[in-house]
Parts: C-alpha cells; sequence; structure tokens
C-alpha cells in the first residue's frame, strides 16, 4: 500500500492487514494485546502501525464494549484555586485506571448544572463525580438516577442519604476554629457563612454552635450572615459589619476567599489584622499563606477528597462495591498570622 496511501484518510485494521499481506483477525490480536501471534510479526503489526499512523476507534470500541473509558466531572467553579487539587487528585486517579475525564464548570448555577450533566451523559460517560454540586436536594435524586450511570458526590454532600459521597467533616472543622478562636481570647465571633442552602452550610453553622455552646457562650444568630464565595461579596458584607452599631474583633468566614475579601475591607479601613479584628476561614486554598497576612483557615484534604472519590466511583463502574458508601475525611487546622 505504501505510506502514501493511507494519506488523508483514516487508516483501518484492514489497511495494515493489506500493507502485510496477513489477515485483519491477526492485525487485530496483535494491537489489542490478545496474542496469538509469533513474535516476529506482532513486531511488523506494530511497526506498520505506527509508519501508517494508526489511530484505533475509540467510539466504535466503546460501543462493542459499552464503556467509553470516560468521567464526567461537574465542579460549581473551577476558576477557583480550591478546585484544582481536587481535579488533580480525580484525573491521576482515573489515569491509573485507564479513565480520561471531561471537566464542566457550572458557574454556582442549577440549571447550568443540569444542563452540563445532560451534556456529559450524551457523550456516554461512564461515571459521573458531582464536586460541591448544587444538586444536594433529595427531589434532584431522581434526575441523576435517570441515567443509569453511577455517580459521586465530592466536597458538598446531597441530602439524600442513599447517594455515595466524600466530604470532610465540616461540622469538626468549624468546630476546630470557633474553639481556637474563643480559646485564644475571642468572645463574640462574627460568621460570614456561604450563602446556599446546602448540607456544608448547615453543618459549618452547626459546627460553629456547638463550639459556642461548649465554651458556655450563647448563640447569637445576630452575628451570623451568609454571601455568595466571592471576594467581592466579603468584601462588601465585612463592609456593612465595620459599618453597623457593634463593634466587630472575630470574623471566621465560610470559605478562603469570602475570608480575602474580609480582610481587604479591613485593612482599606485602616484597620489592623489580627490586633484590631481577628479573621479565620475555611478551605486552605493554596495563595492563603501567601496573603498580605496569612489567614488561619481550616484545611480540607482536597486531593484526597478528589482521589477517594474517584476511587469509589470506579469500584462503582465494575460493579465491585454495591454498598452506599459515606466517607468523611479529617480536616484540619491551620493558624496563621490574621489570628
Amino acid at each position: 500500500m505504501g505510506d502514501g496511501k493511507a494519506r488523508g484518510r483514516t487508516v483501518t485494521l484492514k489497511d495494515i492487514a493489506m500493507e502485510l499481506g496477513i489477515s485483519a483477525m491477526s492485525v487485530s490480536k496483535a494491537l489489542n494485546g490478545k496474542g496469538g501471534v509469533s513474535a516476529d510479526t506482532m513486531l511488523r503489526i506494530k511497526e506498520a502501525a505506527e509508519r501508517l499512523n494508526y489511530r484505533p476507534n475509540i467510539v466504535a470500541k466503546s460501543l462493542r464494549l459499552n464503556s467509553t473509558k470516560t468521567i464526567g466531572v461537574v465542579v460549581s467553579d473551577s476558576s477557583l484555586s480550591f478546585f484544582a487539587k481536587v481535579v488533580k487528585g480525580i484525573e491521576e486517579t482515573a489515569a491509573k485506571s485507564g479513565y480520561n475525564i471531561i471537566l464542566c464548570n457550572t458557574d454556582h448555577d442549577y440549571a447550568r448544572e443540569k444542563k452540563a450533566i445532560q451534556v456529559l451523559f450524551d457523550k456516554r460517560i461512564d461515571g459521573l463525580i458531582l464536586a460541591a454540586s448544587m444538586l444536594t436536594k433529595k427531589e434532584d435524586l431522581a434526575f441523576l438516577r435517570n441515567f443509569g450511570v453511577p455517580f459521586v458526590f465530592l466536597i458538598r454532600r446531597s441530602e439524600a442519604e442513599e447517594v455515595d459521597y466524600v466530604i470532610n467533616d465540616n461540622i469538626n472543622g468549624a468546630y476546630q476554629m470557633v474553639s481556637y478562636l474563643v480559646d485564644s481570647g475571642s468572645g463574640r465571633i462574627h460568621f460570614i457563612n456561604l450563602y446556599e442552602e446546602t448540607p456544608s452550610r448547615k453543618d459549618r453553622l452547626s459546627g460553629y454552635q456547638r463550639a459556642l455552646e461548649e465554651k458556655g457562650i450563647p448563640f447569637d444568630p445576630g452575628l451570623v450572615c451568609s454571601v455568595r464565595p466571592t471576594i467581592e461579596d466579603g468584601h462588601d458584607a465585612m463592609l456593612r459589619l465595620l459599618d453597623g452599631k457593634e463593634k466587630v474583633s472575630a470574623v471566621f468566614c465560610g470559605c478562603d476567599v469570602i475570608g480575602i475579601g474580609v480582610m481587604e475591607a479591613i485593612l482599606e479601613r485602616g484597620m489592623r489584622i489580627p490586633e484590631d479584628v481577628r479573621v479565620a476561614a475555611y478551605d486552605d486554598i493554596d495563595f492563603a499563606a501567601y496573603l498580605r497576612v496569612p489567614l488561619t483557615t481550616i484545611r480540607q484534604p482536597k486531593y484526597s477528597i478528589g482521589c477517594r472519590g474517584t476511587e469509589l466511583l470506579i469500584e462503582k463502574i465494575h460493579g465491585r462495591n454495591n454498598e452506599i458508601q459515606h466517607l468523611i475525611l479529617k480536616p484540619e487546622l491551620v493558624v496563621r498570622m490574621s489570628t
């Protein structure tokens, strides 16, 4: 056939077979590692495939095997550095088992997330990972199950108990932080929590309340507000607190991104951190340690969450584990200069 005949069109197994004067079945066995051909023939086939730039038809193969070796990953905001380590854990763990991922960003939008999931299933993914999903209500379960493939929640759990998830212990993390703030001298702690009505928001509020109760400090709902997880919203919320009647001496933020905005507002007003206002947050994103005032925070095991969630999903895909799994990983208090 020669190199030129394959130019401009896709090279097939039959082309390689004709080139070498052997059967297409022998070529298929050699390239799929099934054996049944001699070492010499195997070498000739592989050399010809490389010379002719043969590429296997992944779509046709997936139709035969009913598998695309592809995992869909939906994240609520890929622009946040928080998700970088989560996605790295997912991608590296998937690759070890021969899977690729398709990543979709939903920008915290419920309708956009549902649309992204439908698009992913149209691409015949084998399984789905939902990282900080907006589809956490029990009524969302029917929508997800309708597609007939396994799915796992990461970062943010579903309210439905019969759903697999891998998260950090949000109650314990918030409890650790508030206990530390009280033990180190803060009596009244404002809490700027996440705005979504999600289990993560509720769990962090629960940890905040539990720590106060154990320390003998009455819970004051007037010290709690909720904002979107953006620098701008954190900044604006802090300005409103500083313009209020009550003195603000300590602020716990529902995530680091909110915390960055809070610190900017404090410094903008000519106040000092932590001398005038102590600031703490949650997540430990990559640059939390490198801010003008390094941020005290709760470190989520982000990479481990990505790894464990992907391992769990692949087990489900292969039918090796049919039990519902709730994996709750331990967070870590990281004390820096902001407190």
